[in-house]
């Protein structure tokens, strides 16, 4: 095995210094290791699933029973700003909480149509009731006879049957 010597200096002109001295270092190279196939990582990546439309529904529904959407007391204002000008224009997150609204009212209604006791449990699953009043129900079997019911009720809604 042969030293590699390395001079450190400088090759061009720079004013003189008193107290720098160059000193030579001999570095040793050193053979590199075997070379090995770099670890290849791999990532789990699961595929995309739809959301359960009922969930979808539920969620609407919840966010528009705890608060109203319409903030802006039906008065539409700089409408002209977002384009086409004519004073038209569309804006996409006003067309998205409309659809939202519209589905929500869709779900709000079919949960009204169903039994006393699917209602309060629908109510009581999206935390916007007070406790389980029914002593004589579980409320585990009742929650699941509600889904199914209310699945079965959105499914054949104009509004929301396009999420089935």
């Amino acid at each position: 095995m042969q030293r590699e010597k390395i001079t450190l200096g400088w090759a061009g002109k720079s004013a003189p210094v008193v107290d720098i001295t160059f000193v030579e270092v001999e570095v040793e190279a050193v053979a590199p290791a075997a070379q090995t196939a770099p670890a290849t990582t791999v990532v789990a990546v699961t595929a995309w699933t739809d959301p359960d439309p009922l969930d979808l529904c539920l969620e609407l529904w919840a966010a528009w029973m705890a608060h109203d959407a319409d903030r802006d007391m039906g008065v539409k204002t700089m409408r002209g700003l977002s384009g086409e000008g004519d004073g038209r224009g569309v804006d996409m997150y006003e067309a998205q909480q409309a659809t939202d609204t519209r589905i929500a009212q869709a779900t709000d209604a079919m949960i009204d149509s169903m039994a006393r006791i699917h209602t309060w449990a629908i109510y009581t699953l999206c935390s916007q009731a007070t406790p389980w009043r029914f002593p004589n129900a579980v409320f585990v079997d009742v929650a699941m006879e509600a889904r199914a019911e209310l699945t079965q009720r959105l499914k054949n809604n104009v509004c929301t049957a396009v999420l089935f």
